[in-house]
């Protein structure tokens, strides 16, 4: 019998050897299937698509592209489509149909450097409004695209004339309960925090808690009065939950 202290247990359900670097990987929504994302050692990126069939993973499609893919986010896509954006080392944002992954379907210079981190709303019933990604990137901008605009950003937050350029190591949108309201949370290399208010393009708070910062993640609440709640890690393991009344 269990008890409240008893720590959780987590099985391996199924293991599979790969012959590449695999930096993110996503399950496809409403289906047994995932993708993997990463780089082979000759320096090339690749894209594979599994099913989890019988206790098994299928291999089901395998595609090399040109650069490595550090990370892919489904939260613009509808679910009809079940489109996943990439960013990769050469600073790219690509959309690829995983029907057909040879072509994307969207693609544009998003960085100067390697894209680090990647996120999507407006999609897959997350949030409100219109689909959008949002880019992090090791050139020390965050960047916000609009899938059915080509080749700008609709936003771009970046350090100010004489700032240092931080190395942005992770992005996540929040929230985005109705059509007006959205914000970016980005984390970087050496500490800080930044939440940015898309709605009044300003910078709504920031803090540091001194380590790099790892992924984040939005939990902001969904309803008529939503509270603005997120949580990240830092290099030092330690994790952080802010809740609106620290950010107010």
């Amino acid at each position: 019998m269990s008890t409240p202290f008893e720590k959780p247990q987590i099985i391996a359900h199924v293991q599979r050897s790969l012959n590449y670097t695999v930096f993110d990987s996503k399950w496809i929504p409403c289906s047994a299937k995932f993708v993997c994302l990463g780089n082979y050692a000759r320096g090339t990126g690749v894209m594979q698509i599994y099913e989890v069939e019988h206790g098994e993973v299928k291999l089901i499609k395998e595609i090399e592209k040109a650069k490595p893919i550090k990370c892919g986010t489904f939260g613009a896509s509808s679910l009809q489509q079940r489109h996943i954006a990439t960013g990769d080392f050469d600073g790219n944002l690509n959309i690829w149909n995983l029907e057909v992954p040879d072509v994307s379907v969207y693609s544009v210079k998003a960085h100067k450097e390697i894209v680090n981190s990647i996120d999507g709303v407006g999609g897959l019933g997350i949030g409100d409004g219109a689909p959008e990604i949002v880019t992090g990137s090791r050139d020390g901008t965050v960047k916000v695209w609009d899938p059915r605009q080509k080749d700008s950003p609709v936003a771009n937050m970046e350090p100010g004339e004489g700032e240092a350029k931080r190395d942005c190591w992770t992005v996540a949108f929040g929230h985005a309960f109705n059509d007006q309201d959205r914000c970016v949370c980005a984390g970087y290399d050496n500490g800080d925090i930044k939440l940015f208010d898309l709605r009044n393009m300003s910078l709504r708070w920031e803090t540091n808690i001194r380590n790099g910062v790892r992924p984040t993640e939005d939990t902001n609440g969904r309803g008529p009065a939503p509270r603005l709640k997120g949580k990240c890690k830092s290099l030092a393991i330690k994790p952080f939950l802010f809740t609106q009344s620290l950010i107010n």
